[in-house]
């Protein structure tokens, strides 16, 4: 997949942008502050209608603007032109639209745009909390099976109609085992999803490793489930949820499902964030971003479009040049940076500054 262009009104510091990029290298200069990773968060939601920031859509206006709005005409493979706008204001909301027709819910969109972010922030998968790593796996999954975000979605909904009747102390209402029931359903289902997906990522995410480290090491992916991959039914989640009810009766919250499982990385037999150094933490993340560009291609069918923030702060020169090659066999993209380009690598560059970003050249790739 190709976005070949996109339009801003009012988003972050953008006041207004229209520019056209390349099929291959994107790169961004810029000093700090002036809306390079802005622009990045404003593709991201034209492929999953959200922030990576988590920031609610109304931060997102700019100061003093009443709404935004993002449009980006893409290309497929077959070189078929979609068209994808993600507005919203104040007063309506948002509204996202596929080719000028407006969609229902988010959903219709995910996955069909695929994306893959990588910023300095990116360290928290595997060095920070449980819910960063579910966060990982639940964005991958869900572009890549509209399934998966089926059930992750209604999970979630009654999940948060548990927990309200919890918290008013209602533990024993009837409309409890109503929910326990949906719970149950969805739960399974995305808890078998995960054990399916760590098994068939194993093999792309260690290959991607050894070519990062240049290394024989071998990385693994484990998941850990309060239900064992032979108990992913719905009498056992049952068991589960009845296991948990003195618990969640005392902190009146839900404490037994997939929204409190974890992932753990398991580099050479131990376990990354007891004993890793920051380089194989590095490695690992790159790993990662590495082998979800793989798997989105292989599950979608179609590139995924990659952004990298300030990818040289986290990489020398060398490791710096190495991932730019390998990301541009896996699609278009989109690079940011402090430093400029060097003047060898074929790329379209752009300058920012203060919310106006503007294309100074377009360097081709050399024929042989």
């Amino acid at each position: 997949m190709i976005l070949r262009r996109m339009c801003l009104r009012q988003f972050r510091n953008y006041a207004t942008l229209d520019l056209e990029f390349c099929d291959t290298l994107n790169f961004i200069c810029g000093r700090n502050g002036q809306g390079k990773s802005n622009f990045l968060e404003a593709v991201h939601l034209l492929g999953v209608t959200r922030s990576f920031r988590a920031s609610p859509d109304r931060e997102l206006v700019q100061f003093d603007g009443r709404g935004f709005e993002i449009m980006g005409e893409f290309f497929d493979e077959a070189m078929v032109k979609r068209q994808v706008a993600v507005c919203y204001s104040f007063a309506a909301g948002k509204e996202i639209s596929l080719d000028r027709k407006r969609l229902a819910s988010s959903a219709a969109l995910i996955g069909k745009f695929p994306v893959v972010h990588f910023a300095p922030e990116s360290h928290r998968i595997t060095s920070g909390a449980p819910a960063e790593r579910r966060r990982f796996v639940d964005m991958l999954l869900s572009q890549s099976s509209a399934a998966y975000l089926a059930d992750w979605q209604a999970y979630h909904r009654a999940l948060k109609q548990r927990n309200a009747l919890l918290s008013q102390n209602q533990g024993s209402s009837p409309d409890l085992s109503a929910w326990n029931q949906t719970l149950a359903i969805h739960g399974c289902r995305i808890i078998a999803a995960r054990y399916q997906f760590v098994e068939s990522f194993a093999t792309i995410v260690l290959q991607a490793y050894r070519d990062i480290s240049a290394s024989s090491s071998s990385l693994h992916l484990r998941y850990h489930s309060q239900l064992a991959v032979t108990e992913v039914t719905p009498d056992h989640y049952h068991k589960m949820l009845a296991g948990s009810r003195v618990l969640e009766k005392r902190r009146r919250q839900t404490q037994a499902g997939p929204h409190r499982d974890d992932f753990g990385f398991i580099l050479d037999g131990h376990d990354l964030r007891g004993f890793a150094s920051r380089g194989e933490h590095k490695s690992t993340l790159l790993a990662l971003k590495m082998a979800e560009a793989t798997y989105l291609e292989e599950k979608s069918g179609t590139a995924p479009i990659i952004l990298l923030d300030d990818l040289h702060s986290e990489l020398d020169a060398t490791r710096f040049a190495a991932t730019l090659e390998h990301f541009q066999r896996r699609g278009q993209l989109f690079v940011t940076s402090l430093a400029p380009l060097p003047e060898n690598v074929a790329a379209a560059r752009f300058e920012v500054t203060e919310g106006r970003m503007t294309k100074v050249s377009h360097r081709q790739a050399a024929e042989s």
